[in-house]
């Protein structure tokens, strides 16, 4: 387990990150309110790892990082600070900072970003997922995910950022996609907004460096964009990407989506998770059902499976509901996997049937022309916006 010391002229913050990391076994050797206190607490007590705050009395975290690095070179230090601009976390990275996490936090974003940041000997797992105390007055548990924001232009990272920040949702932005890289191999966000067209590196170089990297490569990666045509989607799509947004969209629209995309990625995560042995998932809400489909609809497992689950009882249950096939998750779509997915949309011939395609939305959308029955979405951001449309 590692000695931890926390650096924060915030009793608050303090208190906050030792009820985190010590139930899982740290242990917190020091705390103290600015740069010069970190600096002496270093030498004294040779913590494995430090939490710096930036803007504090005294020196400030960024001075303290080059103090510290001065000392030992391989000093772990993450920073923990409200400024979440580009220019003020690579600062802290190019000082020597390992990762950052942005003011207010969730709890397992520090544990996940100290396990990354400290050697795989010290490093603890969180313990099992539990409802989290709630303390009066503690905004954090409102944050509902840390959000990356890459995009060249400065108008679109300030008005995006003040209206997710309206949203509860925590922010932090990078003008060029080899710096939102980094943010990202740093900071780990819940999710990343991305812009094509930049310089340098465009969106889809972006996209297919971060799914190279262990660290970033299962990090849901949304298309935000003035390219909305058909092939430019489905090439995104395709890299890997699990929605897209128009720039010129509405703000509805783009909360909705960044909403229903960060709820998405934390439930996948756990019903994956629960049901990894299954390519047939189950997810009931009120008013609709979602049947996701993993990997294949044709071997002869799926089809067993399918079986055990499509049986008269279920299809009843759910004949009052919106009914929502998930079809992203599939390899390839072929001419067996198209036979599959007919027979599955023959077992409700009067119901409509929301598909959510991905990458095969194109062969699908074409493949089943329902005169207007059914109806296909890219993404389930899309087929949300259209099931509230109908509501």
């Amino acid at each position: 387990m590692a000695k931890i010391m926390l650096v924060d002229d915030s009793k608050f913050i303090k208190r906050k990150l030792a009820d985190i990391l010590i139930p899982i076994g740290h242990t917190i050797i020091y705390e103290c309110d600015n740069g010069d206190m970190a600096v002496t607490g270093f030498r004294l007590y040779k913590p494995d790892l430090i939490t710096m705050d930036i803007n504090m009395p005294g020196m400030n975290g960024l001075d303290a990082i080059t103090e510290i690095k001065k000392i030992n070179e391989n000093a772990k230090i993450i920073i923990i600070s409200a400024a979440s601009n580009e220019k003020t976390i690579i600062e802290g990275i190019n000082r020597g900072a390992s990762g950052f996490i942005v003011k207010p936090f969730a709890n397992d974003n520090v544990i996940r970003t100290v396990n990354k940041t400290l050697s795989a000997d010290t490093a603890v797992q969180p313990p099992p997922a539990g409802k989290e105390p709630v303390e009066e007055g503690d905004s954090e548990i409102t944050i509902n995910g840390l959000v990356l924001i890459i995009d060249d232009s400065n108008v679109i990272l300030q008005s995006t950022s003040d209206l997710l920040k309206k949203d509860g949702q925590n922010v932090m932005t990078a003008h060029s996609g080899a710096e939102g890289i980094k943010l990202a191999s740093a900071g780990i966000p819940d999710l990343i907004m991305l812009d094509i067209e930049m310089p340098g590196m465009d969106g889809y170089d972006v996209i297919n460096a971060l799914k190279k990297d262990d660290f970033t490569k299962n990090i849901p990666i949304i298309m935000y964009t003035s390219k909305t045509k058909k092939d430019d989607i489905l090439l995104a799509m395709k890299l890997g990407i699990i929605d897209y947004i128009a720039k010129d969209s509405d703000k509805k629209v783009i909360s909705t989506k960044i909403r229903t995309c960060l709820k998405q990625a934390k439930e996948k995560k756990t019903v994956l998770e629960k049901n990894n042995v299954n390519n047939i998932i189950i997810d009931r809400k009120s008013g609709s059902t979602n049947i996701s489909f993993r990997f294949t609809m044709k071997s002869e497992k799926a089809i067993e499976e399918r079986k055990k689950v499509f049986t008269g009882a279920f299809l009843k249950t759910i004949s009052e509901t919106a009914i929502i096939f998930d079809i992203r998750l599939i390899n390839n779509v072929d001419k067996g996997e198209l036979i599959q997915l007919q027979y599955l949309y023959s077992l409700f011939p009067e119901k409509e049937i929301i598909s959510v395609c991905g990458k095969h939305y194109e062969t699908i959308s074409s493949e089943f022309d329902s005169n207007g029955k059914d109806k296909f979405f890219f993404s389930t951001g899309d087929s949300e916006i259209y099931i509230e449309s109908k509501n």
